[in-house]
């Protein structure tokens, strides 16, 4: 109980540092701003810290099937910092600036493939504005889309090289799948195949979708708020995170529908 109390504690923590951060480390914010991320990063954190410090599961997907959750908080954390310190490297304030702009460079040359969804992205969202927000744009969906490319694969290595989750000898599908509803025989291995390709086809659309709805609501979103550096941290991460977790999360439960076909076939 001590060490779960522990734990929770340690991740309610961590979620308030990750949530603050761009209002803290980025440039020229207000003061209002940081006020408003302390207190979104505390909600967040009291829900973290309730859901991990209770016994019973919540609405927390594999939350006792490590490391699905820490992978995708890592991939999280490092977009966000990521992309903070890019933007403090645009206005010079660190001294491995232009490295990080190098790199950030690097990443747009390498992700610039046909119907890439960075190049995607900043033709539909910048597309007719100012072309320091289109290279803005491009550079910061290079860099949150390459991290969310990493932490696929080093997922993928753990759902297969590593056996996750059979290596957990206490896992359980109805713990770890909250908000699945339980059914029976061939019916719960047919819904998780269908969840599953939902979410792995939900993934990858909404790397398209969310600049294709941006680029046609131009009568309530303004591009040019993207030369704010907070909004452009927080959309460009939501961006590749959402559709990052979505791959993830549809992975797992694929994963899981195939081990449950493989129990009733044993």
């Amino acid at each position: 109980m001590f060490a779960r109390l522990i734990g929770a504690l340690i991740r309610a923590g961590l979620v308030i540092v990750v949530i603050a951060s761009p209002s803290l480390l980025l440039p020229d914010v207000s003061l209002a701003s940081q006020e408003i991320s302390l207190i979104l990063g505390g909600v967040i954190a009291a829900f973290t810290l309730f859901e991990y410090a209770s016994t019973h599961p919540g609405l927390i997907d594999f939350r006792f099937a490590p490391p699905y959750n820490r992978i995708r908080f890592l991939a999280f954390a490092v977009q966000i910092f990521s992309l903070v310190f890019l933007c403090r490297a645009l206005e010079g304030e660190d001294s491995f600036s232009s490295s990080l702009i190098a790199l950030s460079d690097q990443m747009i040359e390498w992700l610039s493939f046909p119907l890439s969804p960075v190049n995607v992205a900043a033709d539909m969202i910048a597309a007719g504005e100012d072309p320091t927000l289109a290279l803005l744009l491009s550079r910061a969906a290079a860099l949150s889309f390459f991290v969310t490319f990493c932490s696929l694969a080093f997922f993928a290595v753990f759902l297969w090289l590593f056996r996750w989750p059979v290596g957990r000898r206490d896992f359980n599908l109805w713990v770890n799948l909250p908000t699945f509803e339980p059914g029976y025989g061939r019916d719960v291995e047919r819904r998780l195949n269908r969840d599953g390709l939902i979410n792995l086809l939900s993934g990858v659309v909404f790397l398209y979708i969310l600049p294709v709805l941006l680029s046609r609501t131009s009568g309530w979103f303004d591009p040019s708020v993207l030369n704010n550096y907070q909004p452009l941290v927080w959309g460009v991460t939501l961006w590749a995170f959402i559709s990052g977790s979505l791959v993830i999360r549809g992975a797992a439960i694929l994963k899981v529908a195939l081990l449950v076909r493989r129990s009733r076939g044993a």
